[in-house]
């Protein structure tokens, strides 16, 4: 038969909840406006002959943190309209991703670290006296006459380390020295004496607290501390190389 017209009745009211009278026959009900708890509707189908037909939906209300949920407890096999909880924030369109926030900002901060990191690159080598001191303190001496004939300056082991290891406990990280008994390092006028100092290293100083380090250090090493010695804390007093620390053995 043809359904003419459905008349939906809510709970208790008197009068049409809803009037549906064109196909398809479906009525939309959200949630949020109803207090929580049990719900019927009572659907009457008028059908083009004059007779009426009635069907019961009961569903239940609940309200799970701010969104109120709707569902159906029970709804008649053969109704002739469908019964939809649909809450009206579902309904809502996205709110359109802000292009700024989303794309534009991330690229200017990754420009920033990324322009940050090449700057922290590029100025962790500077230039100090006789050298290169490097990040972390190395110092590389370029190619350079050494005192003594020497070919290239040593530069390849980490003088800093190794002067942080065998000299800063008594001469001071900064140079500075304990005077008299550890005099200092820094602004010394006698490290322009390159064959004293490199004696001094290899051999000590019979009669003072510095011991010899000929037994520990390669001639290699002895050039690189020697040259960090020589460079460090504004110091500028040349370079020598391994070949002339062999000669002094």
């Amino acid at each position: 038969m043809d359904v003419a017209r459905v008349e939906v009745y809510l709970d208790d009211q008197e009068k049409p909840f809803a009037i549906l009278d064109k196909p398809p026959f479906v009525l939309e009900l959200d949630p949020s406006t109803l207090a929580e708890g049990t719900h019927y509707i009572i659907a009457v189908v008028h059908y083009a002959d004059g007779s009426v037909d009635h069907h019961e939906y009961v569903f239940e209300v609940r309200r799970k943190g701010p969104v109120f949920v709707g569902h159906i407890a029970s709804a008649p096999v053969m109704s002739p309209i469908e019964l939809k909880m649909v809450d009206s924030v579902e309904l809502e369109a996205p709110a359109k991703p802000d292009l700024f926030k989303h794309a534009v900002l991330p690229l200017l901060l990754f420009l920033l670290l990324a322009g940050t990191a090449l700057w922290l690159a590029r100025v962790g080598e500077k230039p100090v006296p006789g050298g290169v001191l490097a990040a972390g303190g190395k110092v590389e001496v370029p190619a350079a006459p050494a005192a003594g004939g020497g070919a290239a300056a040593a530069g390849l082991a980490d003088g800093k380390a190794l002067y942080e290891k065998h000299c800063a406990s008594c001469h001071l990280a900064s140079g500075q020295g304990m005077p008299p008994t550890f005099p200092a390092l820094a602004g010394n006028e006698n490290l322009a004496d390159h064959e004293m100092v490199v004696k001094t290293v290899l051999h000590g100083r019979p009669g003072t607290a510095m011991p010899p380090f000929g037994n520990q250090l390669s001639d290699e090493e002895v050039a690189a501390v020697v040259n960090y010695i020589l460079n460090a804390w504004g110091n500028n007093y040349g370079t020598v190389d391994p070949e002339f620390v062999a000669k002094l053995r």
